[in-house]
């Protein structure tokens, strides 16, 4: 008798799931897109040599070729909707949940928002005498986020609701115990994938370079690239790795610059495992997470987590390597604990990494 995988989504909804993902991130984008750019070819004719392809708080300050309005739809209302499907689907996998349909709900919100904007910036200028002329556009943004909301909306319905099944138990390698007065301590760290830090760091020497350039350059607004560049820098520093401890009195989690970071006591933790996690089919995504089911917790990576369950909150989780030993060294407390075993008066012992 064949038996479903509990760690993936029964394959009818799956391919119902998938389905209707296509229809609304990837076959609807290409039509409002082809419908649009349709639009602007027609007009073409009847614009101005150059027009206002950007305003700031004043007006209009940017202008170029009517022409760019096309390349801005077809890369904001055809490109990024393709980009989030890939991604999507080579994410996701076979563990489909909420994120992905969201993911299709913004790529079908995404087309129809390109749509009306350059649609509705180039109906401005047709019949304007010269490009600096032209009205603003604060009522054309209104209608496209309006139509993205609208569409974005009708894409989520549309789609069947899955829920991401958790994934499996795993055993610890061997047997954990600890002696009655014995202290055991268990320390791990767990860092971003390489291909992830590298991208990030990449993004981040650009940014510095961007700042530099402007700064030496003399560009107005320099100074908010610089800070960005911190900004990004910090928060970098303070997400790329944390380290992790089980000890007698419970579980601590930090950034290797000190936050964030999060403790649980021994007496606020009800169990403890280790589970198999999908970060983008259960969470969402990478980083320090919350999850549709109340989970929460630091999720680096696909595979093993500790998971803690909380007496008076939801479960946290810490994607780790050794999760499996981890889990059951906590477990090992919380038993003897509540066996009434003698507290931890002895601070010698021995140290698990």
């Amino acid at each position: 008798m064949t038996t479903h995988d509990l760690t993936r989504t029964p394959p009818a909804l799956l391919r119902r799931a998938r389905t209707a993902f296509l229809l609304v991130a990837a076959v609807i984008p290409v039509v409002v897109v082809g419908i649009a750019a349709s639009v602007l070819l027609s007009w073409l004719p009847s614009l101005p040599a150059e027009v206002a392809t950007h305003w700031g708080v004043g007006g209009a300050d940017r202008f170029g070729p009517p022409v760019t309005y096309a390349w801005i739809l077809l890369g904001v209302g055809l490109g990024i909707p393709l980009v989030m499907v890939a991604a999507t689907l080579v994410a996701v996998g076979a563990h489909w949940g909420g994120a992905a349909r969201l993911m299709g709900a913004l790529a079908a919100g995404m087309s129809v928002f390109a749509a009306v904007l350059c649609l509705g910036s180039l109906a401005l200028q047709r019949d304007a005498d010269a490009p600096g002329e032209v009205a603003g556009i604060g009522g054309v943004m209104a209608l496209a986020f309006s139509a993205l909301l609208v569409l974005g909306g009708l894409a989520w319905i549309v789609q069947p609701r899955v829920r991401p099944e958790r994934g499996r138990t795993l055993e610890p390698r061997h047997a954990v115990r600890v002696a009655e007065g014995e202290r055991v301590v268990w320390v791990g760290t767990t860092t971003m994938p390489r291909g992830a830090l590298v991208f990030l760091f990449l993004v981040l020497a650009g940014l510095v370079v961007l700042a530099v350039v402007m700064l030496v350059a003399g560009i107005e607004g320099a100074w908010i690239a610089a800070l960005v560049a911190v900004v990004v820098a910090l928060a970098l520093a303070a997400t790329a790795s944390f380290r992790v401890r089980v000890t007698p009195e419970g579980i601590d989690a930090r950034s290797l610059v000190g936050w964030p970071r999060t403790r649980i006591p021994l007496a606020d933790i009800a169990a403890a495992r280790a589970v198999s996690i999908s970060p983008f089919g259960e969470f969402g995504g990478w980083g320090w997470r919350i999850g549709p089911d109340g989970r929460s917790g630091i999720v680096m990576r696909q595979g093993p987590a500790i998971e803690v369950q909380r007496r008076d909150r939801g479960a946290f989780i810490v994607t780790i390597d050794g999760a499996e030993d981890a889990a059951a060294l906590l477990q090992a407390y919380l038993d003897r604990s509540h066996a009434g075993a003698p507290g931890d008066a002895d601070d010698s012992g021995r140290e698990a990494r």
